[in-house]
């Protein structure tokens, strides 16, 4: 183990796995939390043996409960779900249970890493939300481990470390993630902007949950889901050049979409395998600890692709007046300001989006602006967006000082 030593944990509602960054190879390698070589499939859960008042995580949870210990699953959705569990006579906080089996998972990882400091470990779990982010940082708090040390990303986030660090050939067009955990499907692809610095790269992620539910009453015969499969990835790859697909997921095991792969491979490279999200959580702890991000853009879920900027006069020069930055997410942007006019009956935006060449100015006429004397006309600015690519604004006359206000209002999408 080097000095710096970076982590990357997939926090799994059945499974958990871990990775670690080697300097030697410069790329993540999983972890076997279980001793065992070539297993990395961590089980999440716990199980309680009354006799001793012990509690055992993983693989010597289920030899346990063989033997008539109390078995905990799903630790992740009670997590959310704020759910006590009554084991034996008492009820317990998912809190503390999960609590219970994080311990032992970094337990494991000193057992395994032996006495290696943990420099920085990016966390991450099928629907990372703040709520989710909030809890689990608390619990990461309770075990020592500080907040400086901590990432927490979604699994798209994750996707989107993995794909820069593969070969560049593999994303020279867009690349597409399907997760299929047994219950959930989720459908990920992500696109790379080139033409500027830093490499814009957006994800789109869709739920087809519904979609298979609604295929398993009419039949759950194997030959017909892998119809389904093939058919839906066919309609998403429809006008779009797809270089790469990944196949992830416990879902996907046992072969059933074995045909269905293969003829995706046509013209594109397919990888099925369980590791993603581990790895591409550890590249993400090293790169965010150490700033080595600034080649990127990192555009996913709400955020949007523009900044936009007002035209200003200020400190006897043009200036740029910000009011939405590239990356937040449009429910957050609602800039509030004021500007007097100056002999004008004009507002001039500078609109640049990071997906785009180059970025275009757009001008907000305001018609039948009731005229007065130069520098007397205040007016109240507010940026707001409807949506991730609808950005809005909405100028009011508030009058200036003694002068009266018409309460005039202009909007215009920029």
């Amino acid at each position: 183990m080097s000095e710096e030593n970076f982590f990357g944990l997939d926090l799994g509602e059945e499974m958990t796995q871990l990775s670690w960054y080697s300097p030697r190879h410069q790329a993540p390698e999983s972890v076997s939390l279980s001793g065992k070589e070539q297993e990395f499939l961590f089980p999440t859960l716990l199980c309680y043996r009354a006799q001793a008042q012990e509690w055992l995580a993983g693989e010597d949870a289920l030899r346990m409960a063989a033997r008539g210990g109390e078995l905990v699953r799903g630790l992740l959705g009670k997590l959310r779900r704020k759910e006590p569990v009554l084991v034996g006579e008492q009820s317990i906080l998912p809190e503390l249970l999960m609590e219970r089996y994080l311990k032992s998972v970094l337990e494991l990882l000193r057992l395994r890493c032996g006495a290696a400091k943990l420099t920085c470990m990016a966390v991450t779990a099928p629907g990372m939300d703040e709520e989710l982010r909030t809890t689990l940082l608390q619990i990461f708090l309770t075990l020592g481990i500080k907040e400086e040390q901590l990432i927490f990303l979604n699994r798209t986030e994750c996707f989107m470390y993995y794909t820069i660090h593969t070969k560049p050939e593999l994303w020279t067009n867009d690349v597409a993630l399907f997760d299929y955990d047994g219950e959930h499907f989720y459908y990920d692809r992500l696109s790379f902007a080139r033409k500027r610095k830093p490499i814009a790269v957006t994800a789109e992620h869709m739920d087809f949950t519904g979609e298979l539910e609604q295929q398993r009453q009419h039949g759950s015969d194997e030959e017909r889901r892998a119809y389904w499969f093939y058919e839906m990835a066919m309609k998403q790859f429809h006008k779009q050049y797809i270089t790469t697909v990944y196949v992830t997921g416990l879902g996907f095991e046992g072969g059933w979409a074995g045909d269905a792969l293969k003829k995706l491979c046509n013209g594109r490279r397919v990888f099925q395998g369980q590791n993603l999200y581990t790895k591409g959580a550890c590249y993400a702890a090293r790169m965010i600890f150490l700033g080595l991000r600034k080649d990127y853009m990192f555009l996913f879920g709400d955020m949007i692709t523009e900044s936009i900027a007002l035209c200003v006069y200020k400190d006897t020069r043009n200036d740029y007046l910000e009011l939405a930055k590239v990356g937040t997410p449009y429910q957050q942007v609602h800039t509030k300001i004021r500007v007097i006019l100056d002999a004008t009956d004009e507002l001039e935006f500078l609109v640049d989006d990071i997906l785009k060449k180059e970025s275009v100015h757009e001008v907000m006429i305001l018609e039948n602006l009731m005229q007065r004397e130069n520098k007397t006309i205040c007016l109240e600015l507010e940026l707001t967006y409807v949506d991730r690519d609808t950005p809005v604004v909405r100028v009011r006359d508030i009058g200036f000082i003694e002068k009266q206000s018409t309460a005039r209002i202009w909007e215009q999408i920029l």
